[in-house]
């Protein structure tokens, strides 16, 4: 469009301009102003090629916005903001005009613009709160439009002299000619200025004359400011036609001044006119001066003389001031060499001028309404006395002195900043020459800073506008004396903080003073500037502060903090200001707070330059607290913007997390540490700030966005935290605000949805900082051993303290879920219900399950019937939202935690208080939705957990099939009709999933038999599915007369008869062996439907591929079979879960039991190794030393000892039978006594005598079972080498002790202490031998332990022996636990079970089940194993039903223990297994056993049939 209709094109975007300005749209938001600012570039770079299209645009639009007619404050502002966006975009525009403008273009313009310009300058007088500003702005278009129109400008100005010529008195407007103050003036223009003037100048009328006289002047110093090139090439050059002008004007002037106070009104111009005249001045220095420069003459020697006070009056004297400061300030313009008269002049004048501006005694004034202009006469004053002589400090020394009036330290101030910021001349001195006061300035900051500090905690600020300009402050402040300290010292502060942003050097100066002095100035400094940035009473003041800190930030200035060490001061001083700023930030106590964040950030981003620039050694100080609190804050800080209403925020906050992750990156490469150890959750910082550059999105999609990674932040830190706990009391306080103040605006609401959804997304983290770490896993060899210690039984870390704040806020939410407030009830239920359905973090699910879990449970704690009422009702409803949300949005992570809390209970709570709903509208709507939630439940069944799976989803089953058919046909209403429908659907929808691979389950103890209760309970489903398909049917049958709105009535029965198809498949397909009776006759039906129904019912369950094989004689045994191979599945990590979920959850009553069903059933797998070790380093986990291992009655301990007295009896009865025998058939032993207890000895009895037999028999019991090691089986080498390297893991100092301890502990010493009961001897032996196997076995048992005997006294001397046998011992121990033997090798004595084994496996099983569930879904072995073997453990134990119901439980064998392992004991003892006929009988597979007879002994089957 631009290449072919450039004009519609420009004037389109015109339009856009003007329909974007403040005035037409209203309060600017951020987002419009950035509008604005991109229509204003747009504008501005289109003029340069469509110069008077834009021009003529703009003017138009400014008449129209002129002519407005306004009706409120706000309308007031959003036009004086729309004025000044259009004058300044003109301002722009003007001063980039090409030069080659057609004249005719540009007389048209001016002559449109130039009278709303001069609207601007005429009219906008006092009174006017934004006067000054809109006048800047005019003359700032009058200025730049002057310089290429000045033709124009000047046309209007001459032809408004000429009127004033001849106007009457009264008449007079000087507007015009005070145009002559803002136009670009150069040496031509101002000659033809001065030309006019002398021209017209006798025929005005006196106003008109004044007008002049004032406008001239300024118009010189247009002149000289914008071009002082050439007014330094006039002395160097001089032009006589200028001198010529200048002259006459004097003379024309001086004869106009006849009275003082017309002298006094022309005086400060009279002094310039003679300043352009060079020679003229040169000439009237001399003694003899002619005629015609008398006059000059005469004028200089009145100035001096009403200078020093002798002028005859106060008028005279001031407008000599003024002229004397004028001579001054144009000297400087000047070069010394050109012209070294003029500075003769100023000489003379300058030691009077000085003191009569600055004298503390006597301060300058010319009354109330000319504060302002005094000051500024004063700065200029001082500032020319600086550039003519920079050392002569005495002026700075009184303006410097606190006794000094405020107005001098003002006048100070801004003299500094103007000799900073404009040094166009090169002969100009450098602030530099006054850094030696910086010490003196800082004390000036400080004083005034506190005096402000004070005033603002004294009394509310005064408020003032932002837009009024420093002088008009000065004035205002100087009217009222009674603030004006409080005023004047603000002003002061501003101006202070503007020097410290012209040049912070000046403030930082600190000569020969040591790195620590400096640092503590330099913090005083910048900890004062920081207070100011939130500064609430004058804006200006805290954006100068927070420039200021961003330039003292720039990393050329940190250097300066402290050159000795500047980068711990750097981190020292840094952290205050962000520490201090960010508990502002958190606080939200500023009005202006993402303004701040915006600054934040970029001086996150010098800091990060500062850095980078000291890579080597950034670091070096980082450690101290105040960086570490700093980080923390800002991290707080940001957090909490995250649920801030408004966006921009938001995204600002976002953006600042890729700082941090700068800072880490440094901070993290010096010392070569992974960035996490200073930032733990950098990745998730870094998506944030790659996220902050959606600006397009909207405000909810943000939010989404926001809390996606809020959920994705994993580590707790300080900052998280107390972000949370934070944000958790603000919601609190909000929460009862909407709640008793409704009525409040939209973004209070915005900010408690954004602060609801951010606790529910960061709640995660905040819980794991609390829960204690769950018990390590337990694995061998292949995996390590996770952290140490915790109970026995962890039941996961979802249950933590009810109190903690996170507990709190869960419950606030459930009791919001059912708020009933009339008029924000709905849209805080809705709330709620969104966002812990869509955005809760999923490590609260648990928390949340148990929370819901209990709530409903109340409902039905009361004896009696469930209360229904509406908040109840309510409450089931909601929660049915939020848990279908939740399972259905697969957050992520949401897989891991979903396992940790079961939802059994309260699901079936849900269906038991729905169903006693009955059938009104609203109870159907609730019971479609629940079966809804069934199915999605059955869909996440991986990752959800379950106690009793097959028992609850046979409940479910029951209770949903109920609602099938409940109403449908009764109801008369045809809506009510459909929703029936609904409810059949959803209702079979949910049974389909529930009745996957379930085998039925009766209810237990009904007295009938298990196969035929199953049966009956397969026929009641089987026939209610019929009589639904035959429903379907005949309604369908019905539906062929009504066409229309019958047809999608038919689309859903067809969708409701393949569900029910589907539905009988899952219970034929699970349920083979109780149901293929009931159903196969189906096929014989005599209605055709019917027998197609079975026959699609058939075609799917072969589909499936259904185990036929449950109809096999065999199916028992198989089942038995499949149960042993899932207790002994072993997962990748050699982790056992279902043996140890088993072993955990136990009662130590049945230890002795599970210790020898386990040890069998893994042994005869080859598997024994791995229980072991599993069992082993559980046992190691928990011990609290090495002393302890082993000791108690755990059942570690008891499966150890029985597979010591399995494996080891044989060679037990080889060692020790010989020595025993020996010991009690030779007689000279008979006679020995072996006491060695004085207390105990007999009278005849010699006390070393007997220690010397119990030597001499324990040495030979040692040195045969030390050599015995060859003999040593190797199931018991297994074992111990287990044991060895399990503790080997824990206490690797001694752990071959462990080994030593524990086989004597557990098997060889209670073998030698009691040989009768071990079953090595026939009979008891004597007692005197038997207390010296007594006290043999506890000599050994200190060899073995490595210990000396402390405790019994008697025992003491034995040590020396204990001693002398510890490294035998060791050498033994080693030989026997160091390696262990191919698993080949071992003879597997255990690979024949019994019955008795496998069905007391059943009945642990069995009773430990839900026990089972739920330690496995808290545990942390769920993560590793899944829930694959539980489950179908879970499906096996369904089929096999409870443990009574066994093929021998019609005898009444069964009520005795059929435990009896004899047998086994039998013949592992006699190696049995090894003899060639055992193997020949077992392969012909003709003898069957099962079962015990009465005395407990096992009973075998002979099948002859083989």
């Amino acid at each position: 469009m631009a290449a072919h209709k450039p004009v519609e094109w420009v004037q389109a975007i015109i339009n856009k301009f003007d329909e974007q300005l403040p005035i037409k749209t209203g309060q600017q938001s951020t987002h419009s102003k950035v509008n604005t600012e991109h229509n204003k570039e747009c504008l501005i770079n289109i003029s340069k090629y469509k110069f008077s299209l834009v021009i003529s645009g703009l003017t138009n639009i400014l008449k129209n916005v002129n002519n407005m007619r306004i009706f409120s404050e706000v309308q007031e502002k959003n036009l004086y903001l729309s004025q000044l966006i259009i004058l300044d975009t003109l301002d722009k525009c003007l001063a980039g005009q090409p030069k080659d403008c057609l004249r005719l273009d540009e007389a048209m313009l001016v002559k449109q613009l130039l009278p709303e310009i001069c609207h601007f300058i005429h009219t906008y007088r006092e009174g006017h709160p934004h006067a000054a500003d809109l006048r800047a702005s005019g003359s700032g278009v009058l200025f730049s439009l002057s310089c290429n129109n000045f033709n124009a400008v000047f046309s209007r100005i001459s032809t408004r002299m000429q009127e004033l010529t001849v106007c009457s008195e009264d008449t007079v407007d000087v507007h015009d000619i005070e145009l002559i103050q803002y136009i670009n003036v150069d040496c031509a223009k101002l000659k033809r200025l001065l030309q006019e003037t002398v021209f017209k100048f006798k025929a005005l009328k006196k106003p008109a004359q004044l007008a002049v006289i004032n406008s001239l002047e300024k118009a010189f110093w247009n002149w000289v400011e914008y071009y002082p090139d050439e007014f330094t090439m006039l002395y160097q050059q001089p032009q006589t036609d200028m001198a010529d002008c200048a002259e006459k004007l004097f003379d024309l002037v001086d004869s106009f001044a006849e009275s003082a106070k017309r002298k006094a009104a022309v005086w400060p111009l009279q002094i310039i006119l003679l300043i352009l005249c060079p020679e003229i001045t040169q000439s009237i220095t001399k003694e003899a001066v002619d005629d015609s420069k008398a006059n000059k003459k005469l004028f200089l020697e009145n100035l001096r003389k009403a200078l020093t006070g002798h002028g005859g009056s106060k008028q005279l004297t001031e407008s000599a001031a003024i002229a004397c400061v004028k001579l001054c300030k144009a000297s400087t313009y000047i070069n010394w060499e050109d012209n070294s008269v003029i500075f003769l002049l100023v000489q003379s004048i300058v030691m009077d001028l000085k003191a009569l501006l600055f004298n503390p005694a006597k301060p300058f004034s010319r009354g109330t309404g000319s504060q302002s202009a005094d000051v500024d006469l004063m700065i200029d004053c001082f500032v020319s006395c600086f550039r003519i002589n920079p050392h002569n400090n005495q002026h700075f020394k009184v303006c410097l002195a606190s006794s000094s009036p405020q107005t001098f330290h003002f006048v100070l101030v801004n003299s500094l900043h103007r000799i900073i910021t404009n040094s166009h001349l090169d002969w100009w001195p450098k602030i530099d020459a006054v850094y030696c006061y910086s010490g003196e300035l800082r004390a000036m900051f400080a004083d005034t800073l506190a005096r402000v500090m004070q005033g603002a905690s004294a009394h509310a600020p005064l408020r003032m506008t932002t837009s009024q300009t420093l002088k008009e402050k000065m004035t205002t402040s100087l009217k009222f004396k009674d603030k004006s300290t409080d005023l004047d010292s603000r002003c002061l502060l501003l101006a202070l903080v503007k020097l410290i942003h012209a040049d912070p050097k000046l403030m930082l100066h600190n000569p020969g003073k040591h790195g620590q002095e400096i640092q503590s100035s330099t913090a005083d400094l910048i900890i004062g500037l920081v207070q100011l940035v939130p500064y609430s009473s004058s804006a200006e003041i805290s954006v100068e502060a927070m420039e200021a800190l961003l330039v003292l930030h720039q990393p050329e200035i940190i250097d300066l903090w402290n050159p000795d060490a500047p980068i711990e001061a750097f981190w020292d001083i840094s952290s205050q200001i962000l520490s201090f700023i960010c508990k502002k930030l958190i606080g939200h106590q500023m009005i202006n707070s993402t303004e701040i964040l915006k600054w934040l950030r970029e001086i996150l981003i010098c800091r990060n330059k500062f850095l980078l620039k000291n890579k080597e050694s950034a670091t070096v100080g980082s450690g101290i607290s105040t960086c570490k609190e700093a980080q923390t804050k800002l991290e707080v800080s940001l957090y909490t913007f995250l649920w801030s209403p408004d966006m921009e925020a938001v995204l600002v906050a976002m953006s600042c997390f890729r700082h941090l992750c700068e800072e880490a990156d440094i901070r993290c490469s010096v010392d070569e540490v992974p960035v996490q150890t200073v930032l733990p959750n950098y990745n998730t910082f870094m998506e944030f700030a790659s996220v902050s550059n959606m600006m397009a999105t909207g405000r909810s999609a943000l939010q989404k966005r926001v809390m996606a990674l809020l959920r994705r932040i994993e580590h707790p830190t300080a900052g998280n935290t107390e972000a949370w706990e934070d944000t958790h009391a603000k919601w609190d306080q909000a929460t009862k605000h909407i709640l008793n103040h409704p009525k409040n605006k939209v973004e209070d609401g915005q900010e408690w949805i954004n602060m609801t959804g951010f606790l529910c997304a960061l709640g995660g983290v905040c819980l794991q900082r609390r829960s204690t770490p769950a018990p390590g896993t337990y694995s061998p060899p292949m995996g390590p051993l996770s952290e140490r210690k915790g109970s026995m039984i962890s039941m996961g870390s979802c249950e933590v303290s009810t109190e903690t704040s996170l507990g709190r806020f869960l419950d606030r939410l459930l009791s919001l879920m059912v708020c009933n407030h009339e008029r924000v009830g709905v849209q805080i239920r809705n709330n709620i219900k969104d966002l812990v359905g869509l955005e809760l973090s999923p490590a609260l699910y648990p928390m949340l399950f148990n929370k819901l879990k209990n709530s409903i449970g109340r409902f039905f704690e009361t004896q009696g019937p469930v209360p229904i009422n509406d908040t109840n009702t309510q409450f089931v409803e909601q929660t049915i939202a939020i848990m279908k949300n939740l399972l259905d949005s697969h957050t992520e992570g949401s897989s891991e935690h979903l396992g940790q809390a079961s939802i059994e209970t309260m699901m079936l709570n849900l269906v038991r208080y729905v169903r006693i709903l009955g059938n009104v509208v609203h109870a159907i709507q609730i019971k479609t939705k629940l079966c809804q939630l069934v199915e999605v439940m059955m869909e996440r069944r991986d990752d959800l957990s379950f106690c009793q799976e097959m028992k609850f989803r046979n409940k479910m089953v029951e209770y949903l099939t109920d609602w099938v058919m409940g109403t449908s046909n009764q109801a008369a209403d045809d809506d009510i009709k459909c929703l029936t429908r609904d409810l059949d659907q959803a209702s079979m929808e949910a049974v389909v999933s529930l009745l996957a691979g379930l085998p039925l389950q009766p209810e237990e103890g009904d007295g009938v038999e298990l196969m035929e209760a199953k049966s009956q309970l397969f026929l009641k489903y089987f026939t209610l599915f019929m009589n639904l398909l035959n429903d379907c049917s005949e309604v369908e049958d019905d539906g062929q007369q009504v066409a229309g709105r019958k047809r999608g009535m038919s689309r859903r029965l067809a969708s409701l008869r393949h569900c029910t198809v589907l539905a009988m498949s899952n219970l034929l397909n699970a349920n083979v062996d109780s149901g293929l009776m009931h159903s196969i006759g189906l096929g014989y039906h005599k209605d055709l439907q019917t027998r197609a129904t079975f026959m699609e019912v058939l075609t799917k369950i072969l589909q499936q591929g259904t185990e036929f094989d449950t109809l096999a004689e065999t199916v028992l045994a198989d089942r038995f079979e499949r149960l042993v191979e899932l207790v002994t599945m072993m997962g990748d990590q050699g982790e056992l879960p279902i043996a140890m979920a088993l072993a955990s959850v136990v009662p130590c009553s049945q230890w002795d039991e599970l210790a020898r069903v386990l040890v069998t059933l893994f042994d005869s797998r080859h598997l024994l190794y791995q229980l072991l070790w599993n069992m082993f380093s559980k046992e190691v986990e928990l011990a609290d030393s090495m002393q302890t291992l082993f000791r108690g009655n755990s059942l570690a301990s008891k499966i150890m000892t029985f597979c010591f007295k399995v494996y080891g009896a044989a060679y037990l009865q080889k060692l020790l039978e010989p020595l025993l025998r020996g010991v009690i058939t030779t007689p000279e032993w008979q006679q020995i006594s072996f006491e060695v207890d004085p207390t105990r000895l007999e009278p005849m009895e010699n006390l070393e005598e007997n220690q010397k037999n119990l030597l001499q028999i324990t040495d030979r019991f040692f040195l045969a079972i030390i050599n015995s090691s060859s003999e040593f089986p190797p199931q018991l080498r297994s074992v111990c080498h287990c044991l060895y390297q399990v503790v080997s893991q824990r206490f690797p100092q001694n752990s071959i002790g462990a080994v030593g301890s524990a086989m004597f502990l557990r098997f060889i010493n209670p073998a030698i202490v009691s040989p009768y009961e071990a079953g090595i001897l026939d009979k008891k032996p004597p007692p005197r031998i038997e207390r010296g196997l007594k006290l043999m076995s506890k000599i050994l048992q200190s060899i073995a332990n490595h210990v000396l005997f402390t405790k019994e006294e008697h025992m003491r001397p034995f040590n020396d022996f204990v001693k002398s046998n510890f490294d035998a011992a060791r050498r033994f121990f080693l030989d026997i636990a160091s390696d262990s033997p191919p698993s080949d090798s071992v003879n597997h004595s255990l690979s024949f079970i019994s019955d008795g084994n496998v069905l007391a496996l059943h009945r642990l099983l069995w009773n430990n089940q839900e026990r089972i569930g739920q330690y496995l879904s808290s545990s942390r072995d769920h993560k590793a194993v899944g829930r694959r073997p539980f489950d179908k453990m879970a499906t096996l134990l369904a089929y096999l039903g409870p443990p009574e119901h066994k093929p021998v439980a019609d005898t009444h064998w069964s009520s005795l223990n059929l435990t009896s392992s004899k047998f086994e004991e039998f013949m592992t003892r006699h190696q049995v297994h090894e003899k060639e006929e055992f193997k020949a009988l077992k392969t012909l597979n003709i003898f069957y056993q099962a079962g015990t007879s009465k005395s407990g002994n096992p009973v075998f089957y002979y099948v002859a049939r083989r």
